[in-house]
Formats: structure tokens, sequence, C-alpha cells
């Protein structure tokens, strides 16, 4: 019998739905024993009751749940760990290296290829939504497993089969002319690592530009949808930042340390990153970069907050 684990934050919400989901979907298939675990989870916490009501209106009426972290015994029993996001999955694939080619977020396991946001904190509304998305995933899933578990000379990857956010990402990257070199060596570096990278410009540094007509293109394309995150570089990263932060619907965060570029992304929801070229070397400059870009948005109480923060202007009217 194959071990498939589903793994989410504090395995209360997400994972344990999406067991109930899979175990409904695969009730007369004793091939699959699914389970769920979480990646920074208290051990014996109850499952969301708000999860559960989202259940029961599919007729599902969940079994007792004790939540548990995700730890190296249950990596190493594991014969798939199917996450709820991208960034989850890649943090499982740092711990347990050995593992990599048996963890997937459900979106790059199927071809929905969205992130299965957590809900905790929202409506019921919000907990059903998660539900139905969850519930299109199954349907894939289930036939989807048989072909990976026979897939046995290559990985599923080199096989063409699934997806990785690097395949669906686009970046829209710019600079002035004091940052130009910085943003040449970071953006060589995305694309070996596969992401599409839209370069905006500068195209040289001996002349000088203006940072704002640069940092404007990419918050453009950020705010149109043309690019799901940008990435600005002058000297500092300041007047990009300031420029960037005029447009409607966007974040951006100047940093230049990866706790930084983690929170602007999970807690504030930032969608354009700032650096200085004079400020931050390229080593560290690229952890910055992948912290910010693996990274998704907690929503929850961040969501409201987030909220809060672009309603700013209709309560100083």
């Amino acid at each position: 019998m194959k071990q498939i684990i589903l793994v989410c934050t504090g395995n209360t919400c997400r994972s344990p739905m999406a067991v109930e989901l899979l175990r409904k979907k695969f009730a007369d298939d004793s091939d699959y024993s699914f389970s769920s675990a979480g990646l920074t989870a208290i051990r014996g916490g109850r499952m969301d009751e708000r999860a559960k009501m989202a259940l029961k209106k599919t007729g599902i009426e969940p079994d007792e749940h004790s939540s548990r972290p995700l730890d190296k015994d249950l990596v190493k029993r594991s014969d798939l760990i199917l996450t709820m996001t991208a960034s989850q999955a890649r943090e499982i694939k740092e711990r347990y290296p050995q593992k990599e080619e048996y963890v997937f977020s459900l979106g790059e396991f199927t071809e929905d290829g969205r992130d299965v946001n957590d809900p905790f904190g929202g409506s019921q509304s919000t907990y059903e939504k998660t539900r139905e998305q969850m519930e299109k995933m199954m349907e894939e899933i289930s036939s989807r497993l048989a072909d990976f578990f026979t897939e046995t000379t290559k990985t599923p990857k080199e096989a063409g089969k699934f997806d990785t956010r690097s395949d669906r990402m686009v970046i829209a990257a710019g600079s002035d002319h004091a940052g130009f070199s910085l943003k040449e060596e970071i953006i060589d570096w995305l694309e070996e690592e596969g992401y599409k990278v839209t370069d905006v410009g500068v195209d040289q540094e001996k002349e000088s530009v203006d940072y704002p007509d640069y940092a404007s293109r990419v918050a453009e394309k950020v705010a149109a949808g043309e690019a799901q995150l940008g990435l600005l570089i002058c000297g500092t990263g300041l007047g990009m930042s300031m420029t960037a932060n005029k447009y409607a619907g966007v974040r951006a965060a100047r940093c230049h340390d990866t706790y930084s570029a983690r929170m602007a992304r999970s807690h504030n929801d930032a969608s354009i990153l700032t650096m200085g070229e004079r400020v931050i070397g390229t080593g560290l400059a690229k952890d910055v970069v992948k912290a910010f870009i693996s990274t998704d948005f907690s929503g929850g109480r961040h969501a409201r907050r987030v909220d809060k923060m672009e309603n700013k202007g209709e309560m100083n009217e």
C-alpha cells in the first residue's frame, strides 16, 4: 500500500480536509493510504470547525483528527508527499533532499497550477471555496497516481508530466544605471533556474537614466497581470520602491535580508522586490530574491490587514 502524506502549515485546515476528500474518492481502492501533517503543527490539535463544516456540506463526516508535525520518520515512510503550496514543497525538499523526487505541491501534481491558500481566519465561505478548489484537484489526482507510481525509469519532472512554479511564473525586472550590473546577474541566474524574466531595461550602465521610468515599466506589468512578481534595482532600492508604490494594487518592498523578503511576501503580499546594488552583494541578493519569489502570501489575518492598508486612502477622505 502506497503511503501518501498531505502537508500544510498547522495541520488543522487544508491537509486534513484534503485527506478526507481523497479517502472519499478512493473509498473502494486499497492501494493507497492517506494521512496528513503540518510543517509547523503542534501535536494534538483538532480540525478547524469551519473545515469540518465545509466537508459536512458534501456529505463527509470527518474522522477524529489530531494534528502532528512532519518529521523524518513520516517522510521516510512516505511514498509521495503533496503540499498545499509550492513554497512548502520547496521547504520539504530542502529539509529532506533524498525525497526530492517524491514531493510536489497539489498545483504542481495537477494541471491546476495554483497554490491552495490557507483559509484560516476567513469566513465559512472561504473554507468552502478552499474545499471546492481541492475537490477539482482530487479528480485529477485520482487519474495521475497510477501513472506516478508506475513510472520507474524517470522522475515525474523528467517525464514532463508535472509543471513547476518556475515554468509558469513571469518576473518583470528593471533597473537604472546604478543597478544595471546586479540586475543582469540576477536575470541570468533566474533564467538558469527556469524562470521567465521580462527585462524592461536599462540596457547599459554608462549613461545616467531616471529610475522612475524603469520602476514604472515594471509596476505597470505587475499591475496589469503581465508578470506575477517584479524586481527593481537601483543604487539603494529606495527610489524604485517609492515609485512602484504609487501604482494601485502594487506593493513594493525594499529588502536586503532574507527574513524581510519572506515577511514582505507572507505578511504583506508584496509583489515587487527592490534592492540597491550599492548596498548588497550578488550572493546575498540571490538569496533575498529566492526567499521573495518562493514565499506565498499567508492570507488569514494578514489579508485583513492588507485590505486596510489598501483602503487607507478612503479612510483619510
